[in-house]
C-alpha cells in the first residue's frame, strides 16, 4: 500500500506504508511544509505500517521542526510507541 499524505485543518494525516521506499516522498513533502508553518502536525491513525527507518525519517523531521521553533505532535494510535522510540533512555 502506497503512501498518502492528506492535509485536512492544519493536521497532516498519513494512511498507508511509511517505510524505506516511501522515505524520500515523506521527508520531500514535509521538508517543504516545516519552511513555512508554525505547527505541524501528523496524524498516523490510518498509517498501516512504520519501519525504522520511517520512524527515523518522523525523528528527523521533529528535530528540524525543534530546531526551527516549530511545534510538531504527532497524534493517532500507535503513539505510544512512536514516543518511546524517540525518548527512550
Amino acid at each position: 500500500m502506497p503512501l498518502k499524505i492528506s492535509k485536512k485543518k492544519n493536521i497532516y494525516y498519513l494512511s498507508g506504508k511509511v517505510i524505506t521506499p516511501n522515505i524520500p516522498l515523506l521527508l520531500n513533502y514535509f521538508l517543504k511544509k516545516i519552511e513555512r508553518r508554525k505547527n505541524l502536525i501528523l496524524n498516523i491513525e490510518e498509517a498501516v505500517e512504520i519501519d525504522k527507518n520511517g520512524l527515523n525519517a518522523i525523528q528527523q523531521l521533529m528535530t528540524l521542526s525543534l530546531s526551527k521553533e516549530i511545534n510538531f505532535s504527532i497524534i493517532g494510535g500507535g503513539c505510544k510507541e512512536i514516543y518511546d522510540h524517540f525518548y527512550e533512555a
